[in-house]
């Protein structure tokens, strides 16, 4: 089964959308694609909250070079001004 990771952060102020997008396809889509992700989605949510998925064949690759993933977290935090981002993973177990 994959191995699925939500993200989940809230936003300090002000946000621009366009530019969250842009940064989500020039930046984080080819990083984790290259990783391994067989599907990765910004979900636009209400104005204070990001919301992003990820979905890797299985955990280990999820899991590969947390150094990478961290990198990546910290600077998804920063481009788009947010206070935290908490990670969520696990193995998905019934799907369509």
């Amino acid at each position: 089964m994959s191995h699925r990771r939500v993200f989940i952060g809230k936003f300090k102020g002000d946000r621009d959308l366009d530019a969250e997008i842009k940064y989500f396809k020039d930046t984080v889509v080819p990083i984790v694609t290259a990783r391994g992700a067989t599907s990765v989605e910004m979900v636009q949510t209400e104005n204070e909250t990001f919301l992003a998925t990820v979905v890797y064949p299985d955990k280990a690759t999820a899991d590969a070079n947390p150094q990478e993933i961290q990198a990546l977290r910290k600077g998804i935090i920063e481009a788009f001004n947010l206070n935290t981002m908490d990670a969520y993973g696990g193995t998905s177990v019934v799907g369509l």
